[in-house]
């Protein structure tokens, strides 16, 4: 497992677990709307990783960075995940919980959509 640390594979399994995990929470704690531009988000960020992995393959790898342009990319990713996780929690603190089910006798059909 040693030589799989720092891969793509091993990227793209941890993002596979962390949106699974949002997903888990958000369809528990999220009304419908949100629900549904949370899936939105998801599979916007999916089509970006599947862009990105099939450049990966046709594109040679970038070059070496210099100590100052890790120093520089460190602090800039620590901080957009920081902005990143702190959404996501506002997310969950304010989404709304999903409404009790009406009973039977009060039930309205399922919305369609035609066209």
């Amino acid at each position: 497992m040693s030589e799989l640390r720092g891969t793509y594979t091993v990227y793209s399994i941890g993002c596979a677990g962390v949106w699974g995990a949002i997903l888990v929470l958000g369809r528990r704690r999220l009304d419908a709307p949100t629900w549904r531009a949370l899936r939105l988000v998801c599979g916007g960020w999916w089509m970006g990783w599947t862009s990105a992995t099939i450049a990966r393959a046709g594109f040679p790898p970038p070059k070496p960075l210099t100590p100052a342009g890790a120093t520089m990319l460190r602090n800039v990713s620590m901080a957009l995940v920081a902005l990143g996780l702190a959404d996501v929690v506002r997310l969950f603190v304010s989404g709304k919980r999903v409404a009790p089910m009406l009973p039977a006798d009060r039930a309205r059909p399922p919305r369609t959509f035609i066209g």
